[in-house]
């Protein structure tokens, strides 16, 4: 995932393109997540000036342990994003704080730290393939609505607003 700046130059009429899959050890810390695999990184690199676009596509399998049952579960990641390598820009100190994919660029471009850390950041804290409620979770009396609609189906009128009520049909009717 290393490319020399001469190397890409080279391409300078038209992107460089890239498909690769690679093997990352050592990924995150956590201790909900076993492991990550199946890690393919496409996209190209558009040249233009002393600039360096990156256009990345990651795509991932992490084991990880489902949030309700503690089971293992495989979450597919899939990550797109645009990485701007710039030669003008000289250290980390120059780069405005607000903008995370701009980074400087001396010799080569290597996306290997990039992809480790949008995969890391990319990961939710919490993930469960199950539909239902846990039954450790004393929620016999729950139900769980899709929308707002489906709530408003299902809450009762309060009997002293139920004048009130009448007042929305008419209104419905006059338009």
């Amino acid at each position: 995932m290393k490319w020399s700046l001469s190397q890409l130059r080279k391409f300078k009429d038209n992107a460089f393109t890239f498909n690769q899959n690679i093997q990352l050890e050592d990924v995150t810390d956590r201790r909900d997540i076993f492991h990550i695999h199946d890690i393919e990184i496409s996209g190209d690199i558009l040249h233009s000036n002393r600039r360096f676009d990156v256009n990345l596509h990651i795509e991932a399998d992490v084991s990880m342990i489902d949030s309700r049952s503690g089971e293992p579960v495989i979450y597919p990641l899939s990550i797109d994003t645009v990485e701007i390598f710039d030669e003008s820009i000289e250290s980390d100190s120059e780069i405005d704080e607000q903008d995370d994919n701009l980074h400087p660029v001396l010799h080569e471009i290597d996306l290997e730290p990039i992809v480790r850390e949008l995969i890391i950041v990319n990961i939710p804290n919490v993930y469960t393939e199950s539909e239902s409620l846990p039954s450790s979770s004393n929620t016999d009396n729950w139900k769980v609505f899709g929308s707002e609609e489906e709530l408003e189906k299902e809450r009762p009128v309060d009997p002293r607003l139920q004048k009130l009520q009448s007042l929305f049909n008419s209104d419905e009717t006059e338009d």
